[in-house]
């Protein structure tokens, strides 16, 4: 059940953006969670058909197990997925004392060359959607067009107005 994964174009190049839950999570009724060896195939499975080059998880530290990672690291690896770490705290922008700008630039590269990309976090709203609207932004959406654009895609996305304060202060 891959139909997690939202997906957003950035206007006039071929890349695209994905949004979506840490691949395979599982938030039980009682509020436990633990990956799914089969969902996270699955959903994999997905990214690797839409020729997703590089998913970036955006978990704080302490919010996964660093052996669940590591396995997800060597399930997407085995698809040509490259996973990346770049934690970002839940309901949070991104830390400006670590190096965000040269991330995003290589990302924007890679979208300008028609890669494809896609963005985790625990949910796939909060978190991945701010990183989607700010990659929007480096490849000249405007901030506003940029959180619409992610808003239609992922209705409920950018969950926090730190979120949506650090994307209005971004330039193309």
């Amino acid at each position: 059940m891959a139909e997690g994964i939202a997906w957003v174009e950035p206007p006039g190049l071929a890349g695209a953006i994905g949004m979506l839950p840490l691949p395979g999570l599982v938030i039980a009724s009682r509020g436990e969670r633990f990956i799914d060896g089969a969902l996270q195939e699955e959903v994999l499975d997905t990214l690797a058909a839409r020729q997703t080059a590089l998913l970036v998880i955006l978990l704080d530290d302490g919010e996964c197990d660093p052996d669940e990672i590591e396995d997800l690291r060597h399930a997407a690896e085995a698809r040509s997925i490259t996973l990346l770490s770049a934690p970002i705290a839940d309901f949070s922008a991104p830390d400006p004392r670590l190096d965000w700008p040269a991330l995003i630039e290589h990302l924007a590269g890679e979208l300008r060359q028609g890669g494809r990309i896609a963005f985790c976090c625990l949910a796939g709203y909060g978190r991945s959607g701010m990183m989607a609207a700010r990659l929007l932004i480096a490849t000249s959406s405007t901030p506003e067009a940029a959180i619409m654009a992610v808003r239609t895609a992922r209705p409920g996305a950018i969950e926090s107005e730190e979120q949506v304060a650090y994307l209005l202060s971004c330039t193309p």
